[in-house]
């Protein structure tokens, strides 16, 4: 099941929701927070239980048990209607005039008192603008270094909360060469240029400082940490709210960045080592090479050839391969292709699917297979993860209604959980095929060969009917029970028609997790349940296997 991916609210801030004191869209954020999130629901359900028992003892103990009061309340309101009479007296005209004027009668009292708050006025503007002043002094500093420094190209890392991305900077090469990473790059471009930060060379002290100048309100700060500055700036203006860089304070070179975006998104740069220094802890690096017969005679002078360029026609045959063994239907492996090979990292996998993997790519060429340790979360079997949605132990309206049709609680939770089994079947589905569309855009399918399209189209069509068949099987689950609830049969609409499988790919992903969180919110949550919410889970399934009945017919007839 797909994490929906929102932060953890803090203790403070699921205090401050009980007691109705959060800000509005704080208010919905962790409503729908708590909707999905186990940890986060028990926490706020102690909470309420905690404030429950303290007003239950205050008023079946200290209200029983305190003594009567010695002696009746005096009448507070005589008393201060006394006090207004007596304010009232002094005309509240003569009181300010008598303010104003006092300076003009003893201008020597009031010259030095003056004085000093004109003093403390400046003495805390000057420290309040300290931190934006020395931010601006070191960023000045540091781009008169880069200038300096002469320029020469850097790779850098780009990570968010689902992809780890590797872009050239600083070559005229990198303009140039096609990316695999193509699609997902596209993306972070438009958002950073959304948010009018560079995105030529966003880990440079230019691009923050550029950035940082044209905020109209802006608070800053500035640590030193070890042998490094740390600037960090945040504002209420503008699609970045966040932003921090950390620079050597040994040259002023900008080694790391964090942006944070106004719609959660955050992004994370580090600059890549030229040359990585040697690690004798290195994870286990297996590479694979064709054996070569034996050569009758060896030349006495031979040229080094430089290593080959693979092709995207050769990094599909190890996804192909991969695909055999059900590897990209949810196992944390990755696979890049750079230069002349082919990286494949595995993370915590088994020694069983390590195994398997090494057998299945053992005799391909170019291939670098890497397994760090296991990490110490155990994944499930064949090293993947188990499902993280079950069903809530408490009940709500919906799930009391599905309980009376399915003949009591032990029979919704076992149809609920198989409910479940099957969208995860069909999500993880939807990933593959996204992944598969993001990895060969339109532009690098062109470059491949007609047995090589062949075989990206035989992997669509494979997870395409099987999605198609998750898909069936839910809504044959759901739809009885749907109808028995009152809700319609979902309206199928056209689906429209896309430029390319790429795009039809996104669309697919699209519907498919918008019917996923309805389902979790159906039968996976006990509470904070819409009426409206089995005709909208009707709908949504409806939609969903419209399009991936039209997604498969695109797929088979290409």
């Amino acid at each position: 099941m797909s994490n929906l991916g929102l932060r953890h609210p803090t203790d403070d801030q699921l205090l401050h929701f009980a007691d109705g004191e959060l800000p509005p869209p704080q208010v919905a954020e962790v409503r729908q927070h708590l909707t999905t999130c186990w940890l986060c629901r028990t926490e706020m359900e102690d909470i309420e239980r905690t404030i429950g028992e303290c007003v239950r003892y205050r008023k079946m103990v200290l209200e029983t048990c305190l003594p009567p009061p010695p002696a009746p309340w005096f009448d507070i309101y005589r008393h201060l209607e006394t006090i207004d009479e007596s304010e009232r007296r002094p005309h509240l005209g003569r009181r300010v005039l008598g303010w104003l004027s006092a300076p003009l009668h003893y201008p020597r009292r009031w010259v030095p008192v003056t004085v000093i708050l004109l003093l403390l006025a400046m003495a805390v503007q000057q420290f309040r603008h300290a931190p934006s002043v020395k931010a601006a002094e070191i960023l000045h500093k540091a781009m008169a270094a880069d200038d300096s420094r002469p320029h020469t190209p850097r790779r850098i890392q780009i990570q968010t909360h689902t992809r780890r991305l590797t872009r050239l900077i600083g070559s005229a090469r990198a303009l140039a060469q096609r990316n695999p990473d193509a699609v997902a790059l596209a993306g972070l471009e438009s958002l950073f240029r959304a948010a009018h930060y560079s995105w030529e060379d966003p880990l440079s002290a230019k691009a923050y400082s550029e950035w940082r100048d044209q905020l109209s309100d802006k608070r800053d700060e500035v640590t030193s940490e070890g042998d490094c500055y740390r600037l960090r700036t945040t504002t209420d203006s503008g699609e970045l709210v966040e932003a921090t860089l950390k620079l050597s304070s040994r040259d002023l070179h900008a080694t790391e960045g964090t942006l944070l975006f106004r719609n959660r998104e955050w992004v994370e740069i580090k600059e890549i080592p030229a040359a990585p220094e040697p690690n004798s802890n290195a994870p286990e690096v297996v590479k694979t090479a064709p054996t070569l017969p034996p050569q009758a005679s060896t030349p006495s002078v031979s040229a080094v050839q430089p290593p080959e360029e693979l092709t995207p026609g050769d990094e599909l045959q190890v996804l192909a391969a991969l695909h055999r063994l059900g590897v990209d239907l949810g196992d944390p492996v990755e696979v890049a292709r750079s230069g002349g090979e082919i990286l494949v990292t595995g993370t915590g996998l088994a020694p069983e699917r390590q195994r398997e993997i090494r057998d299945e790519l053992g005799s391909m060429p170019h291939v670098t297979l890497r397994f760090p340790e296991p990490s110490a979360e155990t994944p499930g079997a064949e090293g993947r993860n188990q499902r993280a949605i079950s069903v809530s132990p408490t009940t709500g309206r919906l799930q009391t209604e599905l309980e009376k049709q399915l003949g009591g609680r032990a029979a919704f939770e076992q149809f609920a959980d198989h409910v479940l089994e099957l969208t995860d079947a069909f999500m993880s589905r939807a990933h593959a095929l996204r992944r598969l569309a993001e990895r060969f855009p339109t532009y690098l399918e062109d470059q491949m060969t007609p047995p090589q399209r062949q075989l990206l189209t035989r992997l669509r069509r494979e997870h395409a009917e099987a999605m198609l068949r998750s898909v069936t099987d839910v809504q044959g689950h759901m739809q009885p029970l749907l109808a028995a609830m009152g809700a319609p049969p979902g309206a199928m609409q056209v689906a429209m028609p896309a430029d390319s499988w790429q795009d039809a790919t996104g669309q697919l992903f699209a519907e498919a997790r918008r019917a996923e969180t309805m389902l979790v919110a159906m039968l996976g949550n006990g509470d904070g349940q819409s009426p409206e919410l089995p005709a909208q889970v009707a709908a949504s399934l409806a939609q969903l296997r419209n399009r991936a009945e039209s997604y498969d017919s695109l797929t088979r007839g290409r």
